[in-house]
């Protein structure tokens, strides 16, 4: 991570839509802040920087994610907490280098309980009637867009990084699917990252 920090290759096609793309009077809502690199970037196009809140479920990383934001001068709201449904809690294995911590797979690290949280009760407790969406929750994307439809209709725009190798091909082309049945449709693919618009 320090090597793609330091080359500028971090999470770089996430942080050129998040510049191209967000405009400064929205919303965002970010999933899977990990240590607030394009929460940093994005907060810094907002004329409004306390309407952004970043969710990130590793709690081994919210102290970063909290210097991060204070050194860069930066007023995202952070919850830790994991994208999950039908529980309140949720427990996995965190990674020790904070990279690709996913639901889908074990870290090296001692298990770690956290609160669950959906889109939908983000959206009422911040009373964001639209918003824009940034996603990077390592295969948890998919639970997201089966799951919240009313919540992803009051999106402006989504820029999400799909994860073919945990979710396998069918699903990822089922949330593809499913996304432009919701009224969006791609306007940008680099990578895996995926930035949608309201067609």
């Amino acid at each position: 991570m320090k090597i793609e920090l330091l080359s500028g290759g971090y999470e770089q096609p996430e942080r050129s839509a998040a510049r191209r793309h967000i405009r400064a009077n929205w919303a965002v809502v970010e999933l899977g802040a990990c240590v607030g690199v394009v929460a940093c970037v994005t907060n810094k196009l907002l004329e409004n920087p306390r309407a952004h809140v970043v969710v990130e479920a590793n709690p081994l990383v919210i102290p970063h994610l909290q210097s991060n934001r204070d050194i860069n001068h930066c007023s995202f709201k952070i919850v830790n907490a994991a994208l999950a449904y039908d529980t309140d809690t949720v427990t996995f294995s965190p990674t020790l280098d904070f990279w690709g911590n996913s639901l889908y797979h074990q870290g090296d690290q001692s298990s770690v309980v956290v609160r669950a949280t959906q889109l939908d009760r983000i959206l009422v407790d911040e009373n964001f009637a639209s918003f824009a969406l940034i996603c990077d929750i390592e295969g948890q994307e998919y639970e997201l867009v089966m799951r919240e439809a009313n919540a992803l209709r009051a999106a402006t725009l989504i820029i999400m990084e799909v994860h073919p190798h945990l979710l396998g091909e069918e699903k990822v082309r089922d949330l593809l699917s499913k996304v432009a049945d919701l009224g969006f449709y791609i306007i940008e693919r680099s990578e895996s990252v995926i930035t949608f618009s309201k067609a």
